[in-house]
């Protein structure tokens, strides 16, 4: 049976794992060369609303899915380990294309937690803030806009 400790730490792997990639790709899709072909579709709203997290060309789903699979294959021990990094993920992604701060949000509790804040300013400028789940490469790369 996995251990309430190591199940968050395999979490927080996957978090890690998936947000560097995210981070990175995302950029990428961004680029004048590309984003017009697969990752307009997703900003076709500029307020999101937190089904249209899911609202992407087909080629995003694996291209994302590639960090989301990664931690997954490295960290996987347990099928409950699988069903909570599913739950916290699509739970961050709909928080994060919800369009509210919902101040007793316990996701906000998470340091470097991006937030709807952070992804609502992306959506309504289509540039900055490329992160999923936390922002340090954001503050890194100096792309974090809000």
């Amino acid at each position: 049976m996995a251990r309430w400790y190591m199940l968050l730490l395999r979490c927080f792997g996957c978090a890690m794992i998936e947000g560097t990639l995210h981070y990175f790709l995302h950029r990428l899709l961004h680029h004048k060369r590309i984003y017009k072909y697969i990752h307009k579709i997703h900003h076709e709203f500029q307020a999101p609303f937190g089904i249209e997290t899911e609202y992407v060309h087909p080629l995003e789903i694996l291209i994302f899915g590639t960090g989301y699979i990664i931690g997954v294959m490295l960290l996987f021990d347990h099928i409950i380990f699988l069903w909570a990094w599913v739950t916290f993920r699509l739970i961050g992604a709909i928080d994060t294309h919800s369009g509210y701060d919902i101040p007793l949000n316990p996701l906000n509790l998470i340091p470097f937690y991006a937030g709807s804040w952070h992804h609502d300013f992306h959506h309504m400028n289509f540039t900055g803030n490329y992160a999923s789940t936390f922002t340090w490469w954001d503050r890194i790369f100096g792309t974090d806009s809000v």
